[in-house]
This record gives structure tokens, sequence and C-alpha cells, in this order.
């Protein structure tokens, strides 16, 4: 089996993880999610897998049309893309709606808080290029890809969390404790 065809399966794997937990339905922001998992090494978007249209939620079940697949995202593939720019172990990460129960109990050394309104504008204008700007001032920020990249969003611009680690499983069972702060 190759590269390409074992990312698709842990990816699928971990999606069927998630979708299978009760309470995921409450992680789904109105942007939806997506899940990616970047192949070893990395280029581009075609060399992520993710959710082609994304994890979305029907009567309180997530639910997603269609199976992993190279190239079916490029904002959780540029979080991806840019953390593996500084550890080229960070090659998975997901999407999930913010909380201020979450976001209150992530552990302080392993997470980075950022706020859109400290981009420079010149960055802002650039289409998807906030992914980027912010991961990368995580990395300069603690010296590392933290697990957890919180933003808090703007006009217009929904906050979430990032979830990031090495693979999907990781990521997918990382998000799933953070359902034990909700009530």
């Amino acid at each position: 089996m190759n590269e390409r065809e074992e990312v698709l399966i842990k990816l699928k794997q971990a999606v069927d993880n998630f979708v299978s937990e009760d309470r995921a339905f409450l992680l789904i922001p109105e942007i939806r999610t997506n899940i990616g998992y970047a192949l070893s090494n990395a280029k581009g978007v075609e060399d992520v897998a993710a959710i082609p249209g994304r994890l979305s939620v029907a009567f309180n079940k997530v639910i997603y049309c269609l199976p992993p697949a190279f190239g079916a995202s490029d904002h959780v593939a540029r979080v991806i893309l840019t953390a593996m720019s500084f550890d080229k172990k960070k090659r998975s990460a997901i999407n999930v709606k913010y909380y201020d129960e979450i976001v209150n109990n992530l552990p302080k050394d392993n997470v980075f808080i950022f706020n859109r309104k400290e981009e420079p504008e010149e960055s802002r204008k650039m289409e998807g290029h906030t992914m980027n700007y912010m991961i990368r001032k995580a990395y300069e920020k603690l010296g590392k890809i933290p697990n957890f990249v919180v933003d808090l969003g703007d006009y217009g611009k929904e906050p979430s969390i990032f979830v990031i680690d090495e693979d999907p499983l990781i990521v997918v069972k990382k998000t799933l404790d953070l359902l034990r702060f909700l009530k």
C-alpha cells in the first residue's frame, strides 16, 4: 500500500471515530468542520486529504457526503501546510466550534490565541493568507506548533479552534476530549 492510500484510510477511520461520538455535533461551527491529513512530503493543497464539502450537522448528528480526497480543502490544508513548514510531524488538523468553556481549559503551554485585529492590513487583504499568518505567529510566539490554535474571529469571520497534531486519529481523540468541558 502506498502513502496516499494509507493517508486516505487513516483519515476515513478518524472521521468515522468523530462521527460515531453522539455529542460531536456540538463541535461543528456554522462554517462547518473539516479535518485534513497531509502526505509526509506535502508541498501544496493537492497533497492534503480532507472531506469534500466538509462535515456538517443534521438532526444533531454529524454527517458527510463523500469520503476523504486529496485537494478537497483549502482552509484546513493551509493550516497543515504552514504547520508542516515549521514541524514536519504536524500533518493533521481539524477546525471546531469556539466555546469559552473549552478555550479556558486548554493547556496554557500548548495553545495560541489569535486575534485577527492584530493581523497587518496587507496580510488581511490577501485571500487565504490569514491561516498562514496565524500559524506562523503561533510558532514565533511559542517556538513550536501548538496542539491548539484559537482564532477569535472578526466581523463576518466565525471564531474557531484548530486542533493540530501528527495524524488524524490523534487529532480526533484530542478534539473529542474537549467535549468534557461542555455541560
